[in-house]
């Protein structure tokens, strides 16, 4: 699956920060067109680079729409992943920081236009959809178990805890996500508060002296 035509390695700085402004630019684009109705003319205008220049980066649409999700969504698993590896404090504490991660990039406008994308592509988009598990979904599970891991062995969280589904806790942050999708438009969701209140009931399932 190549994201683009030329290796990232071998851009140069001017380069890199071209194909930046290209992926930005694209992700404007779907969120206020549609990924269907969305034309790489109009991307490359968005980016003020021409049609052809654009194409030395990226072949199809779908192409930046990879792009797009690796370069707007990795930076918060890798953020989770410092986290998990960090252990430095309680892995109450590094837990909490990680679902604030996840819940703050999943109540984004650009996870809600992410999201849409894949939802409404359906069949047609099981290569993105495909991307966004392996990547995002799959190294999102491994970083917040290894939090649960280590709340095990050092005794802050009960045994049975390594055996939890991860997804459990995510259950919040997945909810904003399809509440901006939805009900933006009607009602104004209290990302903050649907967090704590979320963290302040798992952790009361997660501590080993509850």
């Amino acid at each position: 699956m190549g994201l683009v035509r030329q290796d990232k390695k071998t851009l140069s700085r001017s380069q890199m920060r071209r194909r930046e402004d290209i992926v930005k630019a694209a992700l404007k684009i779907f969120a206020s067109d549609g990924y269907e109705s969305a034309k790489m003319v109009d991307i490359a205008g968005e980016a003020e680079v021409a049609k052809g220049t654009l194409y030395l980066y990226f072949d199809t649409k779908i192409d930046l729409l990879e792009a797009v999700i690796l370069t707007e969504i990795m930076p918060t698993l890798q953020k989770m992943g410092e986290v998990a590896q960090s252990r430095t404090g309680s892995a109450k504490d590094l837990l909490s920081q990680q679902l604030r991660i996840a819940g703050r990039r999943m109540a984004s406008q650009e996870m809600a236009s992410l999201l849409r994308h894949m939802i409404s592509g359906g069949s047609q988009h099981q290569q993105i959809i495909k991307l966004y598990y392996d990547n995002v979904v799959q190294s999102g599970i491994e970083h917040i178990k290894t939090t649960l891991e280590y709340g095990v062995q050092t005794g802050e969280f009960r045994q049975q805890i390594k055996d939890i589904d991860p997804l459990v806790l995510v259950g919040a942050h997945i909810y904003t996500a399809v509440w901006k999708v939805l009900f933006a438009d009607l009602e104004e969701l209290n990302i903050d508060k649907l967090v704590d209140d979320h963290l302040e009931l798992v952790l009361k399932g997660l501590l080993a002296d509850q």
